[in-house]
């Protein structure tokens, strides 16, 4: 339950904040909304079991740009192949 409460907490305070700088570094509102919601999942299914970090909110970027990071490296291995897809047709 202190876990679900620190997740509270940090979308209540935080959320804006944390979407305004990924998405500056990224250019990405979308993503960086996306990456976000995927941390808070991932925040909700580890800190139960490995308790809350000593800074939510930095635990919570870290593990958003690391999302956002292999967002990007999936675009462009999507992007490498339907070039090389188009170059054998």
């Amino acid at each position: 339950m202190e876990a679900t409460k620190a997740v509270e907490t940090v979308v209540r305070t935080s959320y804006g904040r944390l979407v305004a700088y990924l998405a500056a570094r990224s250019r990405d509102v979308a993503g960086a909304e996306d990456a976000l919601s995927e941390a808070l999942r991932a925040a909700l299914a580890t800190w139960p079991r490995d308790g809350v970090p000593e800074k939510p909110e930095a635990w919570l970027l870290a593990a958003a740009r690391r999302k956002l990071i292999d967002a990007g490296r999936h675009r462009q291995v999507r992007v490498a192949a339907e070039s090389a897809i188009q170059e054998i047709m």
